[in-house]
């Protein structure tokens, strides 16, 4: 036990943990960049909840998509929420936020921090985690070899 093949695996799981937890960094930072790239243009509006559409969760439990109505240029538009959760985030009649493009609406998303964040936090989070194990592992498998020879 301890031979080389033990060091090799721990540098690769190491690796494979950190490699993982680079992409969902990376994610992370692009999802940001759509976030903020999507809103250049963007104004703000209100617009009313008039639907919560149930969907099945991995778990078997249903969530909630809040499904919203507004109008712009004597025009009226619906979008979907980009984040189902059970309880409902939103209630039907309520009025929300809403980061328009006038020169398409069609991609408007809800101001909420949420609706805004939520996937940029798990994916950073996640990836920090990952990325933190994986560099340790290899930071500490390294450190043996050069104490060990």
């Amino acid at each position: 036990m301890g031979g080389v093949n033990d060091k090799n695996f721990i540098a690769i799981f190491g690796g494979a943990f950190g490699g993982v937890g680079l992409l969902l960094l990376i994610g992370a930072i692009l999802v940001y960049s759509h976030t903020n790239k999507s809103r250049q243009g963007a104004i703000l509006i209100k617009g009313k909840v008039i639907g919560l559409s149930p969907s099945q969760s991995s778990k078997g439990g249903t969530t909630y998509t809040p499904k919203v109505e507004f109008q712009i240029n004597n025009q009226t538009f619906q979008i979907y929420g980009s984040v189902s959760s059970n309880p409902p985030a939103f209630d039907i009649d309520e009025e929300v936020e809403l980061f328009v493009n006038p020169k398409s609406p069609q991609t408007a998303s809800i101001n909420s921090f949420t609706e805004n964040w939520f996937v940029v936090l798990i994916l950073g989070f996640m990836g920090t985690i990952f990325a933190t194990i994986g560099i340790s592992v290899v930071w500490n498998a390294s450190r043996k070899k050069h104490v060990q020879q």
